[in-house]
């Protein structure tokens, strides 16, 4: 009897701990589709081929991640082509009202491609934490900046160029 109890405790804790996600899971899709799902009006709802018509519009102006996302999704452009068929999923999904967290995650399972896109950290000197990051993430900095790094292989040469061009006195 205890075991069976201790059993069903076991099984309730982890259906807990998959129900944590990480909010920046599938962050791109979330953004992309709740972006189109909020210029559709209630009338163009109704009818895939007129949601597939808007996504199209949408991401003919993308840009950046958003522009690879619609690549992913399979709402390329004549010149860059698509990736993915799921172009009908989504319209689809979106007329029947599936919101764009439930939709993403049904994405997911059929392309995981879609949710490994994620945006750009972005970087403010004043509170970033100099001392945890890695030599990767200064040099990002330091070109984001336009910080000449060419010789630069220590995380100190890193860290007193970055010091010099924002100005920041105090210890790094």
């Amino acid at each position: 009897m205890a075991l069976r109890l201790l059993a069903v405790l076991v099984v309730l804790q982890l259906a807990a701990a998959a129900k944590k996600e990480d909010p920046n899971d599938c962050e791109v899709c979330r953004a992309v589709i709740g972006k189109i799902d909020a210029e559709l009006t209630p009338k163009e709802r109704t009818d895939v081929e007129v949601v597939e018509k808007k996504m199209r519009a949408w991401c003919d102006v993308a840009s950046g991640k958003d522009k690879q996302m619609c690549y992913y999704m399979g709402v390329g452009d004549a010149k860059e082509g698509t990736s993915g068929g799921v172009k009908r999923d989504i319209s689809s999904a979106l007329t029947r009202g599936i919101n764009a967290k439930r939709l993403c995650a049904r994405l997911k399972t059929k392309d995981g491609q879609m949710c490994e896109l994620k945006y750009d950290k972005t970087f403010d000197p004043a509170t970033a934490d100099w001392k945890t990051m890695r030599v990767k993430e200064l040099r990002k900095v330091c070109d984001d900046a336009g910080i000449s790094t060419t010789g630069f292989s220590e995380k100190e040469e890193f860290l007193k160029a970055i010091k010099a061009h924002y100005n920041i006195k105090d210890e790094i």
